[in-house]
């Protein structure tokens, strides 16, 4: 089995749900990224045997292979052949070790990991098809298996299991938050960061001509055990995790 070996790795900043990337198509912003992982790293285009790409909500701007239309969009060549993968959150993660395993069994010499979700045009649950009679996602029979359940019960059920307390997940929501501000004002980011010029769009929703840059991650909050201590529980009402203690909606 070979080694795999990461050449190089950049990220556009993460945006909040509404803000600076909200205005971008999925594929622009993904390609805007991937054509400047392709430039930093100095690997010629044409070596790539592979892209693979992690996205959750495959339709609309995000359907028909994303991954491939960015990489196309970006101006790469159309010999690379791209693959989208939906692992839920853990898409990007699953995309990347695809990729690697690819590498690693020497199919191919050099491969793309990547991915893109733009929750504020594309929402969570958008592939359902709400109002068309495609079938439920889930059939009556996986019910005589398995209970269905959200990520936010199951987050639950961790913490009953390892005896993680509210403090507990409170805590680490205050350093997460600390640290992020601390590594940007420090600028530990800055050689990873790709800026992103997202359009303007007038009161109609139709864009301007004109555009404005993404520098930095919008996520970031003035967080303290006071302000989490007040927000009440998700899942359960004695439960430890809150929307401050939880991902949030974003762009990137």
């Amino acid at each position: 089995m070979r080694d795999v070996v990461i050449v190089e790795a950049v990220r556009s900043p993460i945006g909040r749900r509404g803000g600076g990337l909200s205005t971008i198509h999925s594929a622009d912003l993904l390609a805007t990224v991937l054509k400047e992982l392709m430039d930093r790293s100095g690997v010629d285009p044409n070596e790539v045997g592979q892209v693979v790409g992690g996205c959750v909500s495959q339709v609309g701007m995000q359907a028909f292979n994303v991954a491939r239309t960015a990489w196309l969009t970006a101006g790469l060549p159309v010999s690379a052949p791209a693959t989208t993968v939906d692992s839920q959150c853990g898409s990007s993660q699953q995309a990347t070790n695809m990729a690697t395993t690819l590498i690693q069994a020497g199919v191919v010499d050099v491969a793309v990991a990547c991915g893109v979700e733009d929750m504020s045009q594309v929402p969570m649950g958008s592939s359902l098809a709400r109002g068309l009679d495609l079938g439920k996602a889930v059939p009556k029979s996986y019910f005589a298996n398995y209970e269905f359940t959200s990520q936010f019960e199951a987050a639950e059920r961790i913490a009953d299991k390892w005896g993680i307390s509210r403090t507990d997940t409170d805590e680490l929501g205050v350093r997460s938050q600390a640290l992020a501000k601390q590594a940007w004002d420090e600028g530990r980011f800055e050689t990873q960061i790709v800026p992103i010029d997202a359009p303007d769009l007038d009161d109609e929703g139709k864009p301007t001509g004109t555009t404005h840059r993404v520098e930095r991650d919008e996520g970031l909050r003035d967080t303290t055990m006071e302000s989490l201590a007040a927000l009440k529980p998700v899942a359960r009402p004695d439960g430890v995790h809150t929307a401050g203690t939880s991902s949030q909606i974003s762009d990137g």
